[in-house]
């Protein structure tokens, strides 16, 4: 019997890691999602509000888990503010499809 065709035969258990795409869309999707909800809510330092972003904070709480149940999230704390970034990532089922909505959401008119 050929060894060389046994050990060739193996299933390879190594993990594979993300395309440097997929990261890199990640990345640009959060940074997007979280400037825009900090131009609808004024965020941390309190900048002037846009109605684009105001629109996009208003369809983030408006399909919101924890809005249904009484529960605000903190638009002063940038961990809050990427958390549901991520969440909305999350929630849209990816990076590209979460931009895509923000677009439209904001775009509207």
């Amino acid at each position: 019997m050929n060894d060389d065709a046994i050990q060739n035969d193996e299933i390879n258990f190594d993990p594979v890691l993300p395309a440097p795409v997929d990261l890199v869309t990640s990345f640009v999707a959060e940074a997007s999602i979280v400037r825009t909800i900090v131009q609808g809510s004024g965020g941390p330092e309190n900048i002037d509000i846009t109605e684009p972003g105001l629109r996009f904070v208003r369809h983030i709480l408006a399909n919101s888990r924890s809005i249904k149940f009484g529960f605000m999230p903190n638009f002063k704390s940038m961990d809050s503010i990427r958390e549901l970034a991520r969440d909305f990532i999350r929630r849209c089922g990816g990076a590209t499809c979460a931009l895509q909505t923000m677009y439209a959401v904001t775009q509207c008119e």
